[in-house]
C-alpha cells in the first residue's frame, strides 16, 4: 500500500481549503525513510483568527438545529472515514510511522462519530419545584467555538473524542493538528467537506504552538478549548486561559503508568500485555506503562519473559510493509530526545537489552529497551520519554510497591495483576490514577467510562457519553418569576411561566387595524411602512405638515370593490404587520369577509399565488394572498332565521322524486365512489321510507345528510354549461326543483344543532357530506371545522378503536369501518388543500371490502401514499428562516425512490393502463391523481428555484434542478393525461373540488415551465388544462377556477387564443429576462422565497452514474427545462 497521488496539505477554513495568508509551509518528512512527503501550509496568527470568526458565524444556525438535524453529518463522516481507512493509514504511517499491521485508528474514529450521532436527545437540564411559585429549570446549552488541540501519536482518535462531542451538542470548533502528523488531519477535512457539513462548522489548521496555539489559547471569542499533549504546553494552555477570557479549559496530559505485578498473577498474560504496552506504536502513548514492579518471588521469570517477548515478538521495520509492528519515532527531536534518557538510563540502572538506536536501519529507530534496579529518584523513572524504554523494578511488600508507584507527579494510567480480588480493589483505592486497569493494562480502557489523570496528568475528563458532552455545555438556571396577570392582580402565581413574546404589546389587533386606516385616509397617496411612519411622526413633533412623498402605483391586481365587505388594496400596511407574524410558519389569506385565514406553507394556494405574483407591477412584498378577482370567497349564503325553522314544510322539505333520484345518482357516481357512506340498498330503503310517509319519524341527522346530497346534485344544474351539454341539461328533473342549491345548505345548517345534540353515526356521516358540499362552494375554513367536528364526534363514538356494543350486527361494524376510513381520506384531502394538520393517524385504520364503487385495496394503497406524503410535508415544508431555505439532497432523493417504489408496488388491478370496470375508473384515476400530486408536492419548490434563480446556480447544480423541474412537469402532464382520459370515460365531475384542484395544480406547473422556456407545446397543455374546466359543469370551485385561470395567465402575458382578454403584462423577452433571469433574494416576495428551496450536496453518489436516483430522473428529452435550447424569438402571445 503507497500513498496516494494528491496529498492535501492546505488549511480548511470556512468549508474551502486555503492556502497559508503569508505563504509559510513546514516540511514532512518519513521517520522511516528520511525521505520528503509534503510541503504543508503553516496557519498564521491572521489564519487563526479567520478561523474562530468562521465558526463563530456559522455557530447560530448550527445550534439552532435539532440532535436529529446534525446527526446525519456525523453519520455520514463516519461512513467516509471507514471508506478511507487505507490511505489514512498509509499517511499516518508515512508522517508519524505508525506501522500499516497495527492502524485500527480509522475504524475506531468513525465509531466515535456513529456512536455520538445517536447521543444528542440524552443531554437534559433538571427541574425543581421547590421554590413555591416558581418551577426552576436548569439548561444546558453549547459554548459556542470551541477549539481542539491533538497530538500527534493517535491523531484521527483524539479528533473524534474531541469533535463529535462538541459537535453534536451545538458547538462549532476549531481543530489544530499536531506539526508532526498532520496529513491525516488535512484528509479528515476533505471528508468533512464531502460529507456537506455547513461551512465554518468544522475548521481544521495545522501549525506551531507559539503561533496558532498560542492564538486559540488566548482569543476571546474561543469559549472552551480541549487539549491532549505534554505537560509543559498544558500548563502554558492554562495560563493563557487565565490571562484572556477564562475559558474553560480540559486537559489530557502525560504519563508515567505503573503496572503492579503479583506472585499470583497469570504470568504469562501479564509479561504479553505489558510488553505490548510500552512496544505499541513505538512507545509513544500517554498511558503506556513505562515502570513495572514485579513481586521479588517472580521477578527473575518475569523478566526472561519479557526479555524473550522483545526478542521474539516485536518486527522493526517500514511502517508501509506488512508485518511489520515495530516503526520508527515520529521525526528527528522525538529521536533525539529518547537517545538522551536511554543515555541516562545506562548511567542509573541496569540496561537488559535494547538502549540504541539500531546500527543497520537508516530512520529514526529505537530499539524496545529494558532497564531493570533504577532507582526511584532517577530521570527515567521521573519523566516521561514517550518511547520504547521500560523501567522494570522489584518489591516485597504492598504497602513498598503501593508508595513506589505513586511517587511521581503523574497520575494518568495504572495497573495491577493478581488473583486476590480484596488487593486488587484495595490496589485500585490506592493508587493515585485516573484510571486503574485489573488483570490488564493500557492501551485496554472501559469504554463508556471516564477517562483523565490525577495530578500532573490532567484536568477534567473524557468519557462516552456524559463526561465528553458535558466538557462543551454550559448550564444556565433560570427561576421564572409571577406571570403578569398575578402580578397586577396580587395573586399567588401558580402557573411560573413566563409570558409569551406577541408582536404587539400595547394595542389590540382591530385598534391597529383601525388605526391604519385613519393613517390611510389622510395619507392616501403614501405606503404606509416603518420608514414612512417615522417621517410622518418627524415632521409632526417638528410643526411641519406631514406630506406624502409617494405617487400611487397601480396594480394589475386592483379591482373595483363590489360590496362593504370586500377588502380593497389600501389594507396593505395592515397585511405587512401580520406578515411578520406568520411568514416563517405558513401565510395569510383574506377572505371575502376581510378576516385573515392561515395556510400552510404545503398548501398549493400559497404556490400558485407565487406563481402567479410573477406579472406583479410593481411586486408586492407581502406573504399576505389576496383573495380571487372573481366572486366572494367565502360566498354569501342565506342565513337561516328563526321563522324558517319554525317552518315545518320547509324543514322537511323534499324535492320531486324524480329529482330526488337524479341527485342520489349523482352522489353515487361522482362522490360515493372514493367517500363511501352508506350501503347503497340501506341508502336507497331509508330514502323510500322518507318519502313514503315516515317523514315524522326521521332524524334532523339523516334529514341534514340528505339536503347536503341534494345540495351537491343540484350545484349541478345551476352553473353556466357548455354547449354540447345545453340540451341535455335543459332535461334534467332537477330543473323542476324550486329549491336551490344554497336553499339546501340553509335547510341543513337548520338541522346542524340539532346533529350535535344526537351526535351518533348519522351525524358522523352528516357533518362529514356536508364539509364536502361547502369545499365545492368555495368555504374552504368551514369545511375544515365540519369536517373536524365529523371526526371528534366519530371519536366519541370509538370509530377509530373498532368498537362496537354486544348488541351490534357484524354489518354494523363492517359499516363503521368504511365510514372511518372515508373520514381519514377526507380529512387528507381537506387538511391538504388549506395546508392545516389532519386529525386522524391511519394506525386506526381497518382492512375491509370498500364497497360497490372502490376496488379492492384501494384503501390501504391510498394510505401508504398518504404517509409518503406526511413525510414529504415534514422534511420539505417545515419551519425554515428565509436564510435557510437549503435541503439535503439526500433527503430528497430518498423521498423521491420511496414514490418511485409505492408506484412499483401498486395492486395490478389498480395500475392505471390495466382496463378497470367502469364503476371503478374514477377511484383509480383518483389514486394515480393523489400519486403525481406527491410527486408535485416534493418536486415543486425547486423548480420554482430553478426558475427564479437560473442565471445564478453553478453548472453542477443546476443538473439536478433541472432533473428535479422535469419531475415535476412530468407529473404534471400525466395528470393532464389521466384528466383527459376522465373526461372522455365521463368520470371528470364539479361536484366536489378534487378534479378542478388537480386541473389548477398542473396549469401552474405548466406556467413555470412556459414562461421560463417558452416552448410551444407547454402552452398547448395550459390550453387544454383550460379546456377541460370549460367542459365541466361551472358550479362552485369549478366555475371559479374556471372564470379565474385565464386572467391570471393574461397578468403573465399568456392570452387565450379563443378569447381576447385586456391582458395586464406583455412578457416580451426582455421582461422576461428581467423577471426570470439574474433573480436576487432581494427581489423575490416572502410567498416565492418560502415556496421555493435549494439543495444541499450530502451525498457521495449525487453525480454516480449508476445511482438509482440518476435512473429514476432520466426522463426522456420531450421534456426540456434548459432556456438555451428553446426557439429563439418565440413570443409568449
Amino acid at each position: 500500500m503507497g500513498l496516494p497521488d494528491k496529498i492535501e496539505t492546505r488549511l480548511f477554513i470556512n468549508g474551502e481549503f486555503v492556502e497559508s495568508s503569508n505563504g509559510k509551509t513546514f516540511d514532512i518528512t518519513n521517520p522511516a525513510t528520511l525521505k520528503h512527503v509534503a510541503k504543508v501550509h503553516e496557519a498564521s496568527e491572521q489564519d487563526t483568527d479567520r478561523a474562530v470568526a468562521s465558526a463563530k458565524a456559522a455557530f447560530p444556525a448550527w445550534s439552532a438545529l435539532s440532535p436529529d438535524q446534525r446527526a446525519p453529518y456525523l453519520r455520514k463522516l463516519a461512513t467516509l472515514v471507514r471508506e478511507s481507512n487505507d490511505e489514512l493509514a498509509a499517511l499516518e504511517a508515512a508522517s508519524m510511522g505508525k506501522p500499516l499491521g497495527s492502524f485500527f485508528d480509522a475504524h475506531a474514529c468513525a465509531s466515535k462519530w456513529q456512536y455520538y450521532a445517536e447521543v444528542g436527545y440524552t443531554v437534559q437540564g433538571t427541574t425543581s419545584v421547590q421554590t413555591p411559585g416558581y418551577v426552576n429549570m436548569t439548561l444546558r446549552q453549547p459554548y459556542g467555538v470551541v477549539a481542539a488541540i491533538i497530538p500527534w501519536n493517535v491523531p484521527l482518535l483524539f479528533l473524534a473524542g474531541k469533535l463529535a462531542p462538541a459537535l453534536i451538542v451545538g458547538n462549532t470548533v476549531v481543530l489544530k493538528s499536531s506539526e508532526k502528523a498532520p496529513l491525516t488531519s488535512a484528509k479528515f477535512a476533505t471528508l468533512v467537506q464531502k460529507a456537506g457539513f455547513p461551512p465554518g462548522v468544522i475548521n481544521i489548521i495545522t501549525g506551531f504552538g507559539n503561533v496558532s496555539g498560542s492564538i486559540l489559547s488566548h482569543h476571546m471569542d474561543v469559549r472552551a478549548l480541549s487539549f491532549t499533549g505534554s505537560g509543559r504546553t498544558g500548563r502554558i494552555i492554562q495560563a493563557a486561559a487565565a490571562k484572556s477570557n477564562l475559558k474553560q479549559v480540559y486537559l489530557e496530559l502525560g504519563g508515567k503508568s505503573p503496572a503492579v505485578v503479583f506472585e499470583d498473577a497469570d504470568i504469562e498474560a501479564a509479561v504479553k500485555e505489558t510488553a505490548y504496552s510500552i512496544q505499541n506504536n513505538s512507545g509513544q502513548v500517554c498511558m503506556a506503562n513505562s515502570r513495572v514492579y514485579v513481586q521479588d518471588t517472580i521477578a527473575d521469570n518475569y523478566l526472561a519473559s519479557f526479555k524473550e517477548y522483545f526478542s521474539k515478538n516485536v518486527t522493526m521495520g517500514d511502517p508501509l510493509e506488512t508485518g511489520i509492528d515495530h516503526g520508527p519515532q515520529a521525526d528527528e527531536a522525538q529521536h533525539k530526545t529518547v537517545l538522551r534518557y536511554l543515555e541516562m538510563g545506562k548511567q542509573s540502572g541496569e540496561l537488559l537489552i535494547g538502549g540504541s538506536a539500531p546500527s543497520d536501519r537508516e530512520g529514526f529507530y529505537i530499539q524496545p529497551t529494558i532497564f531493570t534496579n533504577t532507582p526511584e529518584d532517577a530521570t527515567i523513572m521521573k519523566e516521561e520519554i514517550f518511547g520504547p524504554v521500560v523501567n522494570i523494578n522489584v518489591f516485597k511488600t504492598e504497602e513498598e510497591v503501593l508508595q513506589k508507584a505513586n511517587n511521581t507527579e503523574f497520575g494518568l494510567y495504572a495497573a495491577v495483576y493478581t488473583k486476590n480480588i480484596d488487593r486488587a480493589l484495595r490496589f485500585a483505592k490506592g493508587l493515585e490514577a485516573g484510571t486503574v486497569g485489573i488483570n490488564c493494562t493500557s492501551p485496554e480502557v472501559g469504554r463508556g467510562m471516564p477517562f483523565g489523570g490525577y495530578k500532573s496528568s490532567g484536568s477534567g475528563r473524557e468519557g462516552e457519553p456524559a463526561y465528553s458532552l458535558n466538557n462543551f455545555l454550559e448550564t444556565k438556571s433560570i427561576f421564572p418569576g409571577p406571570c403578569r396577570y398575578c402580578a397586577r392582580t396580587g395573586a399567588a402565581c401558580r402557573i411560573a411561566t413566563p409570558r409569551r413574546k406577541r408582536p404587539y404589546y400595547h394595542v389590540t389587533e382591530e385598534e391597529y387595524q383601525c388605526s391604519m386606516r385613519i393613517l390611510e385616509h389622510f395619507f392616501p397617496d403614501q405606503e404606509l411602512n416603518l420608514q414612512s411612519l417615522r417621517a410622518i411622526a418627524k415632521n409632526v413633533v417638528n410643526g411641519r405638515s406631514p406630506k406624502s412623498q409617494q405617487t400611487p402605483t397601480p396594480s394589475v391586481q386592483e379591482q373595483p370593490s363590489s360590496g362593504e365587505e370586500d377588502c380593497p388594496p389600501e389594507a396593505e400596511p395592515v397585511v405587512e404587520s401580520v406578515k411578520d407574524l406568520h411568514e416563517s410558519l405558513g401565510c395569510m389569506m383574506k377572505d371575502s369577509n376581510g378576516r385573515f385565514r392561515y395556510v400552510g406553507a404545503h398548501s398549493e394556494i400559497p404556490f400558485n399565488a407565487a406563481v402567479c405574483s410573477i406579472g406583479d407591477t410593481p411586486r408586492r412584498d407581502s406573504s399576505i394572498i389576496a383573495p380571487p378577482k372573481v366572486g366572494a370567497y367565502p360566498p354569501t349564503l342565506p342565513t337561516p332565521s328563526p321563522s324558517v325553522a319554525s317552518q315545518a314544510d320547509d324543514r322537511y322539505y323534499l324535492p320531486p322524486r324524480e329529482t330526488c333520484d337524479y341527485y342520489v345518482s349523482k352522489f353515487l357516481e361522482d362522490v360515493h365512489c372514493t367517500h363511501w357512506f352508506y350501503s347503497i340498498e340501506t341508502f336507497l330503503n331509508r330514502v323510500d321510507n322518507t318519502y313514503s310517509a315516515a317523514a315524522a319519524a326521521v332524524t334532523s341527522s339523516w334529514m341534514c345528510s340528505l339536503y347536503c346530497i341534494f345540495a351537491i346534485g343540484a350545484s349541478g344544474c345551476e352553473g353556466q354549461v357548455s354547449d354540447h351539454q345545453s340540451p341535455v341539461h335543459l332535461q334534467l328533473p332537477s330543473v323542476s326543483d324550486s329549491k336551490s342549491s344554497s336553499d339546501y345548505i340553509t335547510l341543513a345548517k337548520l338541522l346542524v344543532p340539532n346533529v350535535y345534540d344526537e351526535a351518533d353515526i348519522d351525524s358522523v356521516r352528516a357533518l362529514a357530506i356536508f364539509s364536502i358540499a361547502l369545499e365545492n362552494l368555495c368555504s374552504r375554513v368551514s369545511s375544515y371545522l365540519y369536517m373536524g367536528a365529523s371526526i371528534q364526534m366519530a371519536y366519541s363514538l370509538g370509530l377509530h378503536r373498532d368498537q362496537m356494543p354486544e348488541s351490534g350486527a357484524s354489518m354494523e361494524r363492517e359499516q363503521n369501518r368504511r365510514i372511518w376510513w372515508t373520514l381519514y381520506t377526507l380529512d387528507q384531502e381537506i387538511a391538504s388543500r388549506g395546508g392545516s394538520p389532519t386529525l386522524i393517524d391511519e394506525r386506526f385504520l381497518k382492512r375491509l371490502y370498500p364497497g360497490m364503487h372502490t376496488p379492492l385495496s384501494w384503501l390501504s394503497t391510498y394510505v401508504s401514499l398518504c404517509r409518503l406524503k406526511r413525510e414529504i410535508i415534514q422534511a420539505v415544508y417545515t419551519d425554515r428562516s428565509a436564510h435557510a431555505r437549503t435541503i439535503s439532497f439526500s433527503t430528497i432523493s430518498n423521498l423521491l425512490l420511496s414514490l418511485q417504489k409505492w408506484q412499483q408496488l401498486i395492486p395490478p388491478h389498480l395500475k392505471h393502463d390495466v382496463p378497470s370496470p367502469p364503476t371503478h375508473r374514477r377511484a383509480v384515476a383518483i389514486l394515480h391523481l393523489h400519486y403525481w400530486a406527491s410527486t408535485i408536492l416534493l418536486c415543486r419548490p425547486f423548480l420554482l428555484h430553478l426558475v427564479v434563480k437560473h442565471s445564478t446556480l453553478g453548472s453542477s447544480k443546476k443538473i439536478w434542478f433541472e432533473r428535479m423541474g422535469k419531475t415535476c412537469i412530468d407529473a404534471a402532464q400525466k395528470s393532464l393525461a389521466i384528466l383527459e382520459q376522465m373526461a372522455a370515460d365521463g368520470t371528470l365531475t364539479s361536484l366536489t373540488a378534487f378534479d378542478s384542484t388537480c386541473i389548477l395544480r398542473l396549469i401552474m406547473i405548466l406556467i413555470l415551465a412556459y414562461a421560463h422556456t417558452k416552448m410551444p407545446h407547454y402552452r398547448a397543455n395550459i390550453e387544454a388544462g383550460i379546456v377541460l374546466l370549460r367542459g365541466m359543469d361551472q358550479i362552485g370551485f369549478c366555475r371559479m377556477v374556471t372564470e379565474e385561470t385565464p386572467m391570471r395567465l393574461a397578468d403573465l402575458g399568456i392570452s387565450d387564443e379563443n378569447q381576447i382578454t385586456n391582458v395586464g403584462v406583455l412578457l416580451d423577452d426582455d421582461l422576461i429576462a428581467q423577471l426570470w433571469g439574474n433573480f436576487d433574494p432581494n427581489f423575490m416576495t416572502p410567498l416565492q422565497t418560502q415556496q421555493s428551496l435549494d439543495l444541499a450536496f450530502d451525498d457521495s453518489s449525487s453525480f454516480d452514474l449508476n445511482s438509482e436516483i440518476l435512473q429514476f430522473t432520466n426522463l426522456d428529452d420531450s421534456i426540456v427545462i434548459d432556456p438555451s435550447q428553446v426557439y429563439t424569438n418565440f413570443n409568449l402571445q
